[in-house]
């Protein structure tokens, strides 16, 4: 006897996929589906693991550049570079900050050239004058940062004389502001900057002669009559008011 019910599965509308009605149409999904998501999320994980913890994506080369007075080996062993530290681990930062901290370097970059090169580029301080310390003769930058201690004086850079040179020290500032605001041409006659405070400075030339400098203000005024004034006779060069300038 042939029955005149239709099956649930034969009702218009109605799929069956492994047995189980699906309305609309629709495939219900298969069960690898289900666990896809997991099984990525793991492999990530496993793959973030593998190269945070080991040498797989590890440093094999340092390039640096910008140095002169810093040698390759110099420059990686201040900044803790380590061959064979995974990448993951090496913060460019930290490295950054060690070098700044060493005194011949001004500034430091540190950047991250995957997959296993870290680029180091940094620059050096320049000396503009020395000075003559209680631990020796110390190169100073133009900043006023003493940075190398040296056995001689240098015959080509003036002397700073100070109570006590540092970046902190407004003397310090003021005399090397001075002295790098003057003309190149006049800056080679300069064998002394001396600046006991910063209202006054005084600039001692070849030729037993000297220039009044006094405050460190209206230094760019000063600067640009200087030349002109150095032309006439005199062994003293007053410019601490740059309008009323005199030679004596």
């Amino acid at each position: 006897m042939t029955s005149t019910r239709r099956r649930a599965t034969d009702r218009p509308g109605v799929r069956s996929t492994r047995g189980r009605p699906v309305r609309g149409g629709a495939l219900a999904p298969a069960k690898w589906r289900r666990w896809a998501l997991p099984l990525v999320l793991a492999a990530v994980t496993v793959l973030a693991l593998v190269l945070y913890f080991t040498p797989l994506l590890g440093v094999r080369s340092v390039e640096v550049s910008g140095n002169t007075s810093l040698d390759h080996e110099e420059v990686v062993r201040a900044g803790g570079i380590e061959t064979g530290t995974p990448m993951m681990q090496v913060d460019a930062g930290e490295i950054r900050d060690r070098l700044q901290t060493v005194p011949k370097v001004a500034a430091a970059e540190v950047t991250l050239s995957w997959p296993s090169t870290v680029q180091v580029r940094i620059t050096e301080r320049v000396a503009a004058a020395f000075l003559v310390a209680r631990n020796g003769i110390q190169l100073v930058d133009a900043t006023g940062m003493p940075f190398q201690t040296v056995p001689d004086p240098p015959a080509d850079l003036p002397e700073l004389k100070v109570r006590e040179a540092s970046q902190a020290d407004p003397a310090t500032k003021a005399g090397m502001l001075v002295l790098t605001s003057v003309p190149e041409p006049v800056r080679g006659e300069i064998t002394t900057v001396e600046a006991e405070n910063p209202n006054d400075i005084r600039l001692l030339l070849k030729g037993d002669r000297r220039i009044e400098w006094g405050s460190k203000d209206q230094s760019d005024k000063k600067a640009q009559i200087l030349p002109a004034l150095l032309t006439r006779p005199g062994n003293v060069y007053d410019v601490t008011t740059p309008a009323l300038p005199t030679v004596s």
